[in-house]
């Protein structure tokens, strides 16, 4: 018996040992997730609003550049020249005289002016001087070429005029500036930025009596431009870019951009529904997670926000969005979770050993036991049990939770409730006895133990005689009234290692705890009958009922938990068949010599 009672012991603290310390890295695990989550959308964002405000720096300081350049004298001299005496002066600069000869200088000099600014800005594919008049004809003109600088000249120069970024242009007051929607250049050019996405920025040139008379004109490479501003960001952010409209602009994929270029527009709100609401103008930025269609195995966290643009007539936004990979994200948390693994483990095999070495050394009295056993039934875990009542498990306990971690008072609330709830699972609500769940596993232990072990199981079946009549003359009030009692006095009538348990309306069991001979079974029967029968005072009236109990024993009436309560049911029958207030044995013939029923 005592070899029976340490194995249970001992695999009810590990068991709660492991589950206490499994749920702690649960949910430990799952906020350093939820955290950098937060922290990752957090960073995006900020990271969005710093590339958004660089942007519109970067666009400022070329306005800036623009303005110095035409408002530098020699970029007004060299528009002074006609058409044809440009295009001699640009071919073949320096030689010849006169008006022609200084307009030539003026050309050399703003095209060396011009070659050091494009070199000086990698994002510059193309910086030019258009004349107003002559069709827009270019009077200087630099082109990068990969990593070289080509100055066009000659009949190379060409006719501007039909371009918007010229005819808006010399529409605007001196010192202002256009840009123009970012597009494919698709002009007739060799220069390096034919086919990168483009956008032009431009500012007119004013003679002294404030007509615009030419445009200073530069052509960005988006990509290139994007390079360098993103180049401080970390390698794993992936870059979106997309106009006021929603199409896609600049994409990791570059086979997603420029759709409209070729008749099939991709817009950022069909890939990322929620960025609808800042395309709309609903909102000015958002921050979620792409997690389904094509992200659905590499799903992404994201931060969009607008960057609106005021250049000339025009008013254009550019929806600016930073992605960087979940799974990159919690990298740091699956490393979080490999400890708490480890540490989950390290506690386990640690609750483990001390539960054994604790069943091992049980020694105290039965009643100890028992209220471990209480302790289970009520859901404790041993993190409140050793605190209370043993040094030893108290400083384990206080072990675990330095390892573990501190832990909220919400989940000690939680824990606390649940505790209260299996409480209430298994035990009646009105008695506070065991219930018949409760009841049917302590059975189904002593019989797995009586054969392994040896040994009997006893089995009282209790049903009160006349109650029903209580409830119908006094009320229920009197019935649970004199339920409580009976149960209090069958708790006192019974020996500590005997189980009570209340099955439900009148009818409550007894196991006891150990093997019992015939003649004590009637001793104690006998007893239970008495107590019961005992009247009970209640609001000035007397109540007062008597029991029939069928009893069944083991292995006479059977081995498992259903043959006893039924042959001990059967025997309540026919104790209340008797004539009631008696009890009836379910076997005809007892192993040790006694009768079948025993009328009183």
């Amino acid at each position: 018996m005592k070899i029976g009672i340490a194995i249970k012991l001992g695999l009810l603290l590990s068991s709660l040992g492991v589950l206490s310390a499994g749920l702690t890295g649960f949910y430990a695990h799952q906020a350093s997730r939820d955290l950098l989550i937060t922290a990752a959308k957090k960073e995006l964002l900020t990271s969005t609003r710093v590339l958004a405000r660089r942007i519109t720096g970067t666009r400022e300081e070329i306005a800036r550049n623009l303005q110095v350049l035409a408002s530098h004298p020699v970029t007004l001299e060299a528009l002074r020249v006609p058409a044809a005496a440009a295009r001699r002066s640009s071919s073949s600069a320096g030689s010849s005289t006169g008006s022609s000869a200084i307009t030539s200088d003026a050309q050399q000099q703003l095209a060396t002016l011009f070659s050091r600014m494009v070199a000086a800005n990698p994002a510059y594919l193309q910086l030019r001087l258009i004349a107003a008049a002559d069709f827009g004809l270019e009077r200087v003109r630099i082109d990068r070429q990969g990593a070289a600088l080509l100055q066009v000249s000659g009949d190379d120069l060409q006719e501007k005029g039909h371009f918007s970024y010229v005819v808006e242009t010399l529409q605007l007051p001196a010192g202002a500036a256009y840009l123009s929607p970012i597009s494919i250049n698709h002009e007739n050019t060799a220069n390096a930025g034919q086919n990168p996405p483009t956008l032009q920025l431009a500012t007119p040139v004013t003679d002294a009596s404030g007509k615009a008379v030419g445009v200073v004109v530069v052509n960005v490479d988006l990509n290139g431009l994007f390079a360098l501003l993103a180049a401080d960001l970390p390698e794993t952010f992936r870059l979106f870019l997309s106009n006021d409209a929603g199409d896609i602009l600049i994409h990791p994929d570059a086979r997603r951009t420029f759709g409209f270029d070729i008749g099939r527009r991709m817009l950022v709100q069909d890939e990322f529904a929620p960025t609808a609401e800042v395309v709309a103008g609903r909102q000015s930025q958002v921050v979620f997670e792409a997690a389904s269609g094509d992200y659905a195995e590499q799903p992404l966290v994201l931060a969009f926000t607008e960057e609106a643009t005021a250049a000339g007539p025009r008013n254009n936004r550019l929806i600016l969005g930073l992605g960087q990979p979940r799974d990159l994200v919690l990298a740091q948390a699956q490393r979080s979770g490999q400890q708490i693994l480890q540490i989950v483990v390290a506690l386990s095999l640690l609750c483990l050993v001390l539960a054994i070495v604790l069943a091992r050394a049980v020694t105290r009295p039965i009643n100890a036991v028992t209220d471990a056993a209480q302790r289970f039934a009520n859901g404790q875990v041993p993190g409140r049990l050793p605190l209370r009542r043993r040094d030893e498990i108290g400083s384990l306990a206080r072990s675990f939770q330095q390892l573990q971690g501190q832990l909220t008072e919400q989940l000690a609330e939680l824990k606390k409730s649940q505790a209260e709830l299996a409480h209430l699972a298994r035990h009646d609500t009105l008695t506070g006895l065991p219930n018949r769940r409760l009841f049917e596993g302590k059975l189904d232990e002593a019989c797995v133990h009586s054969q392994r072990y040896g040994g009997s199981v006893c089995l009282l079946f209790i049903d009160l005689d006349r109650f029903k009549a209580i409830n119908d003359r006094f009320g229920h009030d009197a019935g649970d009234a004199l339920l409580v009692a009976l149960a209090g006095r069958l708790l006192a009538l019974v020996r500590e290692g005997d189980t009570v348990a209340r099955l439900g309306g009148d009818e409550f069991v007894v196991l006891l705890g150990a093997t019992t001979s015939r003649p004590h079974v009637v001793a104690i029967a006998q007893k239970l009958i008495d107590g019961i029968s005992l009247p009970l005072a209640w609001s000035g009236a007397v109540l007062q009922v008597g029991a029939s109990i069928g009893i069944s024993r083991s292995p006479q009436d059977g081995v498992t938990r259903l043959e006893m309560m039924a042959k001990a049911d059967k025997a309540m029958y026919a104790a209340k068949a008797s004539g009631r207030g008696v009890f009836s044995f379910s076997s005809s013939a007892e192993l040790d010599g006694g009768s079948a029923a025993q009328p009183q």
